[in-house]
């Protein structure tokens, strides 16, 4: 029954993956479906002689091991994170997470093995629902945004749109920015030099001119005719870098097929914003980046996916707050 629940949910993300790949919902049903697969698995393994205790102490073992690791190896990225980029706020997100599981673990030892009190581990179990709720969403979208981007374009592009970030000194193109724009010589040269590319961002207040002056300068110098890179320079976000690219290919070409090219933590979260655009053949290339600052930017996407659906996290978590406070009810 489970393997046949298990076909079942394949079948239905890869139906929904075909018609339009680009949703956050998939993440979850891609999810889903490979531990329904796991499930399935493990029943079979019940089967077997001893081999369903092995099993069943590996999945007992793996669980507080894989967030011992976790948590160390977060902290330790933090410490590095702290020696090679600013102290800004989204370079200490690694750090702040590991700290906050840290926490976890020994509100649990300390509520259930120290000094018990059974209103305080009511509400700690409401905050680790919580706290299981979004750690379930990370790890749907870290799973299925690692999968979205290796997965192959299959069409050719008529346009290359190339993201734009902050600028050093106001002008120059940083590392972050000029792995993109070389990712987008390489994808323009891939496909024989017939797409356009087009440098998408806005010039901030701090910025002696627009980052798509700064993009085509650095491209054009890397020997792409000026002819075949166009400037979109009015945008300050990821939407915008979409919706003003697509009122220019519409304008080129009504029927057109485009790539766009940002870091690779970045490509599903700005895939939706294309989807969100209205750009129907519009699928995302990843630049490569730092292996250090991959964690502090993936959570930082994933606080954005977060911010992007909010109202549903909202409720969810109302929800869990709402049957915490029933249970502390019957415990008064």
């Amino acid at each position: 029954m489970m393997s046949f629940f298990s076909l079942i949910l394949f079948v239905l993300f890869v139906f929904l993956f075909i018609r339009e790949k680009r949703r956050i919902s998939l993440s979850f049903l891609f999810i889903a479906a490979l531990a329904n697969l796991a499930l399935s698995l493990v029943a079979f393994s019940n089967q077997i002689p001893w081999v369903n205790l092995i099993v069943a102490a590996a999945i007992l073992a793996s669980v507080p091991l894989s967030v011992l690791f976790v948590s160390i190896y977060l902290l330790l990225n933090g410490r590095i994170m702290l020696k090679k980029e600013s102290k800004k706020l989204a370079n200490m997100l690694s750090l702040l997470l590991s700290l906050l599981i840290f926490a976890m673990i020994g509100m649990f030892f300390y509520i259930f093995f120290i000094s018990y009190n059974d209103k305080f581990a009511v509400f700690y179990l409401g905050t680790l629902l919580i706290f299981m709720y979004f750690s379930f969403v990370f790890v749907s979208f870290l799973a299925y945004a690692i999968f979205y981007h290796y997965w192959k374009i299959w069409y050719k592009p008529d346009f290359i749109i190339a993201l734009g970030s902050g600028l050093i000194g106001g002008e120059r193109v940083p590392p972050l920015l000029a792995s993109r724009l070389d990712k987008s010589i390489e994808q323009y040269m891939k496909y024989h030099q017939v797409p356009k590319i087009i440098v998408s961002g806005g010039q901030g207040p701090d910025e002696l001119l627009s980052e798509a002056e700064a993009m085509k300068k650095y491209i054009v110098a890397k020997g792409v005719p000026e002819q075949d890179v166009l400037m979109e320079d009015k945008s300050r976000n990821t939407m915008q870098n979409m919706l003003f690219s697509k009122a220019i290919m519409d304008e080129m070409k009504p029927d057109h097929k485009s790539i766009f090219v940002t870091n690779n933590y970045h490509v599903f979260r700005a895939s939706i914003y294309a989807r969100l655009a209205g750009l129907k053949k519009c699928e995302g290339v990843g630049a490569k980046t730092a292996r250090y600052y991959m964690p502090s930017a993936f959570i930082r996407e994933y606080i954005g996916i977060i911010m992007m659906y909010k109202w549903w996290h909202l409720a969810v978590v109302a929800m869990i707050v709402l049957f915490t406070a029933m249970i502390l009810r019957s415990v008064i």
